[in-house]
């Protein structure tokens, strides 16, 4: 318990941050752009229409849907996932890299606690921090639905497109975590982290500009396509399923490197 105490302090700083920039990022352009944005549709179909269809597909915009509630939303969480991927790495990252970029690791691992649970504890550290964001996220996202006059989409529809971002992070911390237990070095956080989020948009803008469905396999901001839950009610399952895999697996090889490593003497 003190180590999840610990880390959760630890990074209240780094949750205040993230969490304020997401939030900011779904305000402006739910709030700010969106009224603006059906306002001028002609001129924004116009625009649309003459960028090449490779750069419109690869930020997420699609003249069938962009209009809606539903359609602009999934285009604005192309970058609230981005954001929330990095968010979710820098956060697994600096919590279970902490000891070994201090060169500590042999204080903690010492300790008469297992390290079975020291690392129960860590995940658990950056769950709550997760579950924290996602909180305000829905609610606000509540709440820009309800000030939309939107009729034709369900709010339990947009609670359950909204959870798609808790759904990510959780897939991009256990990439952070993979990371963070494997790596012999970690010398900075968030360039580690911004290099895993990005790593997933291009992959992401890959899949949208080729049309194959099975790059969406390797493309973890694809795993939860909001648009999916617009248009059909929920997630794809085979990509929740490819999901619930990754986290699986890489969180089970990251816990037997953990508990198995040497913590080199200074």
């Amino acid at each position: 318990m003190n180590i999840y105490i610990f880390e959760l302090k630890a990074q209240l700083k780094s949750l205040i941050v993230w969490t304020l920039s997401i939030l900011l990022i779904q305000v402006l352009f739910m709030s700010g752009m969106y009224s603006t944005f059906v306002a001028s549709r002609d001129a924004v179909e116009a625009a649309l229409q003459g960028m090449p269809p490779m750069f419109v597909a690869a930020f997420g915009l699609h003249l069938d849907t962009i209009f809606s509630f539903g359609g602009f939303y999934s285009f604005v969480f192309t970058y609230i996932a981005l954001f929330g991927a990095i968010m979710a790495a820098s956060m697994s990252i600096a919590v279970f890299a902490r000891e070994k970029r201090a060169k500590c690791t042999d204080f903690l691992l010492t300790k008469p606690v297992g390290r079975a649970r020291i690392f129960a504890s860590k995940t658990l550290a950056v769950v709550t921090l997760l579950l924290i964001t996602n909180v305000l996220f829905v609610a606000v996202t509540i709440l820009l639905f309800s000030t939309s006059e939107q009729s034709s989409t369900s709010i339990g529809t947009v609670i359950w497109a909204s959870c798609a971002l808790f759904f990510t992070q959780a897939v991009f911390a256990v990439i952070g975590r993979f990371y963070a237990v494997f790596a012999k070095k970690v010398r900075s956080v968030s360039g580690a982290a911004t290099a895993i989020g990005f790593a997933g948009f291009i992959l992401s803008a890959l899949q949208s500009i080729l049309e194959k469905e099975e790059l969406r396999y390797i493309a973890p901001l694809k795993y939860f396509d909001t648009a999916s839950v617009f248009v059909d009610g929920g997630f794809e399952v085979k990509y929740v399923l490819t999901a619930v895999i990754v986290i699986v697996v890489l969180g089970a090889l990251a816990l037997v490197r953990y508990s198995r490593r040497d913590a080199p003497s200074l």
